[in-house]
């Protein structure tokens, strides 16, 4: 037995080694682990995903390795994970399109990041591009050092065993992983086994390593690439480098090879902000810049999240679909115009009922059938509806069975938490009904106007489908008017005590009517006790998705005041400031361990970026420019006032009436709206005060 390995939480949790490294050594610089996003070529593997820190510290893959670039000038070394977070100006190319720029400063140098991640998911040929430029705003010339450092740790790092430099490429642990534009004039590798000193130690004191390569047992090393910059007054200089994503991994390199030169990053660049453009549908000219980013900037995260035909709700922490959130992503993608995607998405996943990281959960039947009818209310495909419909039929055959069960009903699941793996009531999706209810499980606990809202707004759905395919004499509609009054008689005694009320009651279940008194009254003590107490916002601290969600039941009441409260909250304040991101919780909490197994995120406060309130927020901001309300198209229903005295326009929005535009002129408060197909209820405005609506057919 002496002669077998141990193995302890230690080779496997990366996290560990980190915080004995930390303490060890308090003086090095070390990767912010305050917030991050993820850069990812849509439906690539989890694992190819781009971790970026602020500052556009990243690393290219899950576990691969820390890249950042630093600045010595001054007599000092200026970096990104040193200063304060608003100090580093993150955004989006043009609001939403994923090219991430940061800018900061660096003594007399304005420094200038772009990053961006593309490539072919189908033969993992992935590359990270990252041009740093240098500008010298000042009136005097400026000289420095420009550092592009490579060490394990980062925003998700791994071991580094070995690093050198070959003219402009990279090898780390062997392999070419990056290639650089121009070779460095200098490059110095570090052992940590042989110095105990990480490059940070060098870089600082205005040194640099003698060693131009390295191999170190301890798989700390690290290493820098030095260009020295002198730029006069008004002058630029910029660098560009390439990394292909996990290009040391043993099969990856046998599927793609980095080039032996650098391409012409700008050139790249500006193809991929073209393409993405493309494949954006909603064009938006809003008199509020934060609105307009806000909105689409969701579709890009949840867009890059994708893994083959599956969402995500963020790709490390949950590298699963989990239904709950993933049918509101999938619905967002598809209102948001990625109805090619979404109907992927819905075919691969039809047959499953119940599914997601806390297994079978009671809201999962229903869940499916709002996903697979909203991709039907969006493109009215009778070919696509009378393949799902089979799918639809068995989904509401189990709510049926669900609400009328005397013994409990579960559904095995394999694929769950690491935690749930083995928690006894993983595989239970309902108890023995009462009053006509189903008794489901949903977030460890039974929330029943939750669970029972879902199924009604599923069987009325699966009526509209039936009806749509000429199918007659079901039981869909009945089932959903005879659950409909159950959850009404038990409103009345319960509505508001769970917090899930508020944010379910109209969207999107439907089940409540914006004149029921006990339905009003519930909505006004958790306002008054809950998000608005004491006349001051208290945002939701933890499950963003759900104020994100009691918005929207506000707007659908017609308080499109109280809504803006928590819109201008999120308009204005991001986990990463300037992206639109939003969190989940205050740790790891149902957590895949994954972040825990790289050198990166290892001071987990919460999960970051969290799909479900990126579509929560987006189908928000989209109901509030244009909505459906049965036959009729509604538009804005959450427009402010203060817009009003500017020109407005969305073009290429999806609505179940095709693709809608309207614009809105101030002269003479004309609004102008085209449709594909003119709905049979008519066109409403809500737009603040009197509007004159001028309707063509398009």
């Amino acid at each position: 037995m002496s002669d077998k390995p141990i193995y302890n939480v230690h080779s496997m949790v990366e996290h560990l080694k980190m915080a004995e490294m930390r303490k060890k050594h308090p003086d090095w610089l070390w990767n912010r682990s305050d917030t991050h996003v993820l850069l990812g070529v849509p439906t690539s593997h989890e694992g190819y995903k781009t971790a970026v820190e602020p500052g556009n510290s990243f690393s290219p893959g899950h576990r691969t390795y820390g890249v950042s670039t630093w600045l010595y000038a001054d007599g000092k070394l200026h970096a990104p994970e040193e200063l304060p977070i608003e100090q580093l100006n993150w955004s989006f190319l043009e609001g939403h399109v994923p090219i991430l720029r940061s800018v900061w400063q660096a003594g007399g140098f304005s420094v200038e990041s772009r990053l961006f991640t593309d490539g072919n998911p189908d033969t993992n040929d992935i590359k990270t591009y990252l041009t740093v430029e240098l500008g010298n705003e000042g009136g005097a010339a400026v000289t420095g050092i420009l550092y592009v450092t490579i060490r394990s740790f980062g925003a998700a790092g791994g071991a580094i065993s070995r690093l050198a430099m070959d003219g402009t490429s990279l090898k780390l642990n062997g392999e070419r992983v990056m290639v650089a534009e121009e070779p460095p004039a200098r490059f110095g590798a570090v052992s940590y086994a042989d110095t105990g000193q990480d490059i940070y130690a060098y870089l600082a004191k205005g040194q640099f390593p003698e060693n131009a390569q390295v191999e170190d047992a301890s798989t700390w090393a690290s290493g820098a690439l030095a260009y020295d910059v002198t730029l006069e007054a008004g002058e630029k200089r910029s660098l560009s480098f390439v990394c292909q994503v996990h290009g040391d991994n043993w099969m990856v390199k046998r599927m793609v090879d980095l080039p032996a030169a650098c391409p012409d990053v700008g050139s790249v660049a500006e193809q991929f902000a073209a393409d993405w453009q493309a494949k954006s549908r909603i064009k938006l000219q809003l008199p509020d810049r934060r609105f307009q980013e806000a909105m689409l900037a969701q579709l890009t995260h949840l867009y890059m999240f994708t893994v083959d035909a599956e969402p995500r709700i963020t790709p490390v922490s949950y590298p699963l679909w989990w239904l709950r959130d993933g049918a509101y992503v999938v619905v967002a993608l598809d209102k948001g115009g990625y109805g090619e995607f979404a109907e992927r998405a819905l075919r691969a996943a039809a047959h499953r009922d119940a599914f997601g990281g806390f297994g079978a959960e009671g809201d999962g039947p229903a869940n499916g059938i709002w996903m697979i009818s909203e991709h039907y209310l969006l493109t009215r495909s009778k070919p696509y509806l009378q393949d799902m419909y089979p799918h639809i039929v068995r989904k509401a055959e189990l709510l049926r069975e669900m609400r009328h069960t005397t013994v409990p009903v579960k559904r095995h699941n394999e694929f769950r938490t690491p935690e749930m793996l083995l928690r006894a009531e993983s595989d239970i999706l309902c108890m023995a009904s009462r009053d006509g209810l189903i008794m489901g499980r949903m977030d460890h606990h039974q929330p029943i106007l939750w669970i029972n809202g879902y199924a009604y707004l599923a069987l009325k759905r699966a009526a509209i489908c039936a009806e749509a395919l000429g199918i007659e004499g079901t039981w869909f509609a009945e089932e959903a008017e005879d659950l409909k009054q159950a959850i009404r008689r038990k409103a009345e005694q319960i509505f508001g005590d769970n917090p899930r009320d508020p944010n379910s009651v109209f969207w999107p279940t439907g089940w409540g009517e914006k004149d029921d008194a006990r339905i009003v009254e519930g909505m006004e003590r958790f306002w008054n006790e809950e998000r608005f107490p004491n006349g001051r916002h208290n945002p939701e601290p933890h499950w963003t998705y759900f104020e994100a969600g009691q918005a929207h039941n506000l707007l659908l009441m017609g308080r499109r005041d109280r809504a803006w409260v928590s819109i201008e909250h999120f308009l204005n304040l991001h986990t990463a400031p300037g992206l639109y991101t939003y969190h989940e919780g205050c740790d790891d909490e149902n957590s895949s361990l994954q972040w825990q197994r790289s050198r990166g995120w290892d001071e987990i406060r919460y999960i970051t970026p969290h799909g479900w309130t990126a579509a929560e927020l987006f189908l928000l901001l989209r109901d509030c420019l244009a909505r459906e309300e049965e036959e009729t198209l509604v538009i804005g229903s959450g427009i402010p006032e203060s817009w009003m005295s500017e020109p407005f326009s969305v073009s290429g929005l999806p609505t179940y009436f095709g693709s809608a535009s309207f614009s809105y002129a101030p002269e003479g408060r004309k609004l102008r709206v085209t449709v594909e197909r003119l709905p049979q209820g008519g066109i409403r405005s809500e737009l603040p005060g009197d509007v004159e609506v001028v309707v063509e057919r398009g």
